[in-house]
């Protein structure tokens, strides 16, 4: 480890803290000022698309005004015509005068005309549309609209209005109507909208529209030069149809769905009039942008998309000159710092070098250490000190000697005890040897008690399959029984057929009945014949896996209810029944079939011996459940139950309670192993005292490989 002298540490532990310290103001200032950097641009951000937004709206109103007056200004000159104050002649005169006078003095709109309904003014006059557009800077009269050809009354600008009952159902003196922004196809192509205001009579019968047409390259060229960011670029939507009005990043997109970027339907999701909104952290070209975006009343979405690198930037900009401010001071402080130290330990250092001088170690003399008195002239804060540490060094002179005497006499202890030490170790090694003999007997017995262990439940589980050899033995003998008795009776039957044909006393009434009674014994033969079978089969079956103890594909439903035919003999003539219950079709599992037979069976001769020993009937339920992940069964008696001590114990190697009749208690020993370890399931056994008893079984799929 380095040995630092307190002047060194003492700088060390200033330079620490003040890193830390420096860090720590670093880091919250750097948080402080990026977030208070952030709030201030999205003020900024806000301000900026509020004026904007508000220019925008302007416009819109200003379309909306406009439209407004022409559609007053157009009902007085029909009023005019009606009244007979004008002729035809006067009316097209005043109605140049008054377009050409309206938009000369309205640089925003491009053109716009008073559109009348056929035969409105005259029944000898269909069209009556006198406009006017602008054209390299003057505004040009025109009444080339007023054909059969262009049917003005037909083109959708017009049929906006007239499509929605002309507006009589909104509540307002002036129904007006936007179109939807479109290239102007008559020559300009530029990009523009047309507002319709309804002009009708004193009936308030629709007479016409009146339409201004609003260029929006004049808006859009103003939008994109706003930017909120270095690197930020604008975009302008329309929201009713959502189509895009300027994208300066990729100008394909004009007149486009907005919801072709990837963006665009989450925008339009979250825009509300007059709020500004932001997506956040959004990929565009691989890179992060935050997308701002606001409202219009006029229905107008107005953003601009800026990368996160130009907020970080500013940060960036502001921290580091924060850093090295401050890294300039700390360095000048720990400088200062040195300095002071150099100062004040300047007495310290003098101080310490005399104690080290006083102090010396005779290596000749075994080592020992020699102190001598210190001489110490000045008279300051350090006199004390030297005064009390001179007293000290009479002391330890006293102390020396006597721990050199005392030294001596350890040795010929050492000695002595390094004598016992030689003993100590033989004896150890003795009793070593000792303990190592008796270890390997208790690995011997270890080993023996395994394989007795193995031999008892090797012996338990033969057991089994003899019980299951027994019962089926007797299950058999029933059939074959009924099977010599109808063979005895075909042989009387037709022995006694065989001597009245032989006499020639055979009748065919006679003959008929011998016929049905040998067919029913026939049949009777041939179902017990099937009987026996069938119980040997499945006896064969479930014998063959339990000594197999191998995985295999098998139907579950199918082989449970093998197990349980092979056990339904012993539990007879106690008249208990024994029921496989299952809804829906049987199924394959990939299992091992011989664990599964072991376990039904250990659990219902466990039921039969301890559960109904001193009852005569009863039940016993295996109740079958095809779950998600799990395979469930569950074996339930309505036994006599047990006891909860009995319960605690069940699964124990060696545990019975019936110890006097022979058995070993590893059946549920063994029933506990074959699930939690082959089966890789789990068993739960619930019981009460006169209850009866459920035992629940559940093996996951992920084991079992359902198919």
């Amino acid at each position: 480890m380095i040995k630092l002298s307190i002047k060194a540490r003492i700088l060390i532990f200033v330079i620490l803290f003040e890193i830390f310290a420096y860090s720590s103001i670093q880091l919250f200032n750097n948080y402080i000022y990026k977030k208070e950097l952030i709030e201030l641009k999205h003020k900024e951000i806000q301000q900026t698309f509020i004026a904007s937004t508000e220019k925008i709206n302007n416009l819109s109103q200003v379309m909306e005004r406009n439209v407004i007056d022409l559609a007053i200004t157009g009902e007085h000159l029909y009023s005019l015509k009606l009244d007979g104050f004008l002729d035809m002649k006067a009316l097209e005169s005043k109605a140049q005068q008054l377009l050409v006078s309206n938009f000369t003095n309205f640089p925003q709109a491009i053109g716009g005309g008073i559109w009348f309904e056929p035969y409105a003014l005259d029944q000898a006059v269909q069209y009556f549309g006198p406009y006017v557009f602008k054209s390299q800077g003057k505004v040009k009269f025109s009444w080339n609209l007023n054909t059969s050809q262009y049917d003005y009354h037909n083109q959708n600008w017009y049929r906006i209005a007239s499509q929605d009952n002309w507006g009589t159902k909104k509540n307002t003196l002036k129904p007006l109507y936007w179109t939807t922004p479109y290239r102007d196809t008559a020559g300009s192509f530029s990009l523009m909208m047309t507002v319709d205001a309804v002009m009708f009579n004193e009936n308030r019968k629709p007479i016409g529209i009146t339409t201004v047409d609003w260029e929006l390259t004049q808006l859009t060229s103003f939008l994109e030069s706003v930017s909120i960011t270095e690197n930020s670029f604008p975009f302008l939507i329309h929201q009713p149809t959502g189509k895009v009005l300027s994208y300066p990043k990729d100008p394909q997109l004009i007149l486009q769905q907005i919801e072709k970027l990837p963006w665009g339907t989450a925008l339009l999701n979250k825009s509300k009039i007059n709020k500004l909104s932001s997506l956040n952290n959004i990929i565009i070209s691989d890179k992060k942008y935050n997308i701002y975006f606001y409202q219009t009343q006029s229905g107008f979405i107005f953003g601009s998309i800026s990368p996160l690198s130009d907020l970080e930037k500013e940060a960036k900009s502001i921290t580091t000159i924060t850093f090295l401010i401050g890294s300039a001071i700390g360095i000048l402080f720990i400088i200062i710092v040195f300095l002071l130290m150099q100062i004040l330990f300047r007495p310290f250092d003098k101080v310490l070098n005399l104690i080290k001088k006083s102090i010396t170690h005779k290596e000749h003399n075994n080592n020992i250490i020699e102190v001598e008195q210190i001489d110490y002239s000045m008279n300051n804060e350090f006199t004390p000190i030297i005064q009390e540490l001179n007293e000290v060094y009479k002391q330890v002179s006293h102390y020396m000697l006597e721990i050199s005497l005392n030294n001596d006499n350890l040795r010929k202890s050492k000695d002595e005890i390094n004598a016992l030490n030689d003993n100590l170790e033989n004896k150890v090694e003795l009793r070593t040897q000792q303990l190592a003999d008796k270890t390997q007997e208790v690995v011997k017995s270890l080993e023996q008690l395994k394989n007795t262990q193995k031999q008892l439940v090797e012996q338990e589980k033969n057991a089994s399959l003899g019980r299951l050899v027994a019962g089926v033995a007797h299950e058999i003998n029933t059939p074959l029984g009924v099977c010599i008795m109808s063979a005895s009776f075909m042989v009387s039957k037709l022995n006694s057929l065989n001597e009245r044909f032989e006499s020639g006393k055979l009748s065919k009434s006679y003959f008929k009945t011998c016929y049905l009674a040998l067919s029913e014994s026939a049949d009777l033969l041939s179902n017990n014949l099937k009987r026996a079978s069938d119980l040997v089969t499945s006896f064969k079956e479930v014998a063959v896996d339990q000594s197999a103890d191998e995985f295999r594909k098998f139907k579950l439903c199918d082989y449970l209810s093998k197990i349980m035919r092979s056990l339904q003999a012993k539990l007879t003539h106690k008249n208990i029944i024994l029921k496989l219950e299952f809804e829906g079709d049987d199924f394959t599992i990939y299992s091992n079939p011989g664990a599964i037979s072991q376990v039904i069976t250990n659990i219902i001769d466990n039921a039969f011996i301890h559960g109904f020993d001193t009852m005569n009937s009863g039940k016993v339920s295996v109740i079958l459940t095809k779950e998600v992940h799990n395979i469930t069964l569950k074996i339930a008696d309505n036994g006599k139950g047990m006891s909860d001590e009995t319960l605690k114990n069940i699964f124990d190697p060696f545990f019975t309670t019936t110890r006097h009749t022979g058995t070993t208690g590893l059946g549920m020993h063994i029933v506990y192993n074959l699930i939690s370890q082959q089966l890789n399931g789990k068993i739960e056994c619930n019981s009460k005292f006169g209850e009866g008893t459920n035992v629940v079984i559940k093996l996951p799929l992920t084991q079992s490989k359902l198919l």
